[in-house]
């Protein structure tokens, strides 16, 4: 009994030495952001959005941790991802498709939203080569998206850039929690963590702007439910197939399909209702399908 105290007490430990240090890193540089000249300020926000900085430091954190706390416990990762091609092929193409069916949704309930000048592409990607002038239709939106959704399904980069939030908060930290609490529990706290972590990013305008209601406490709000929802898709794969790697693989999916909604899109409705699956329209499948999979989650605790 008293091994399995101590036990105990170096996974809490481990819990709180990842959040320190996660939020710590976070939420000093959300200080010093807001504590220097305006310009000064975006540069600091500019380097903590920068994925390498905000994706790598739960990557980071988990290391330090484990160093601190001699954890040589095996991480739930693996690059083999082909030895299991039934959660692969979930993966990549199953929370893309709710996306994309989130983002349809979004269109026909405000259809005048629609962007057929492909106005925002010409802008943005002009320097890339896009036309200066593109007229889309119905169709040709249709199959851009299934264009994109088959990208995004096979886009090994965004894949491993995610990995580093997925080995912090899916690979790590979920696994503790489910020693601590039952697994459903775990799963959404983990979610809900994984959200506030975006905090200072959202209160920077990122994903919602600055010029919506409630500003900037209901875009926090919204970006963790939006982390509780993406996060049981994520928190199921690695859980039932024992490995983080299809947690990045549906984040980082998840990324590039998301961003398509915004392109085609004239921006009249807040960013709290989509098409991004950051807005509570545009995550409506994806929120359907992770109740489905939250309730396929055991619900007692995990022992090992």
């Amino acid at each position: 009994m008293k091994t399995n105290k101590i036990i105990s007490d170096l996974e809490t430990k481990r819990i709180f030495i990842y959040l320190a240090i996660v939020f710590g890193i976070y939420d000093c540089l959300w200080l010093i952001a807001v504590l220097l000249p305006e310009s000064a300020g975006e540069d600091v926000y500019a380097f903590l959005s920068f994925p390498a900085v905000f994706m790598g430091t739960p990557a980071l954190a988990v290391f330090i941790t484990r160093k601190i706390t001699t954890d040589k416990s095996p991480l739930k990762f693996s690059v083999k991802l082909w030895k299991n091609k039934r959660a692969l092929l979930f993966s990549a193409f199953v929370p893309t498709a709710a996306i994309l069916c989130g983002m349809i949704a979004f269109f026909f309930i405000f259809p005048n939203d629609l962007d057929f000048s492909g106005k925002h592409i010409s802008q943005n990607y002009g320097a890339f080569g896009a036309p200066s002038e593109i007229e889309f239709t119905i169709v040709s939106m249709l199959m851009m998206g299934l264009i994109l959704y088959m990208i995004s399904a096979v886009c090994f980069p965004v894949w491993f850039i995610a990995l580093g939030e997925d080995i912090g908060w899916h690979g790590y930290l979920l696994p503790l929690l489910c020693k601590k609490l039952p697994v459903r529990y775990a799963v959404i706290l983990n979610g809900a963590l994984w959200g506030l972590a975006h905090a200072p990013l959202i209160y920077s305008g990122m994903n919602y702007g600055n010029d919506y209601a409630g500003a900037p406490v209901s875009g926090i709000a919204m970006m963790t439910l939006t982390c509780i929802v993406l996060g049981t898709w994520s928190s199921y794969v690695t859980l039932k197939y024992n490995n983080c790697m299809y947690a990045a693989i549906i984040h980082g999916a998840a990324d590039i399909i998301g961003e398509a909604g915004v392109w085609v899109s004239l921006s009249t409705q807040s960013a709290l209702l989509g098409p991004m699956p950051t807005g509570i329209i545009g995550m409506s499948m994806l929120l359907i399908g992770a109740m489905i999979l939250l309730l396929k989650l055991p619900k007692h605790k995990v022992n090992r």
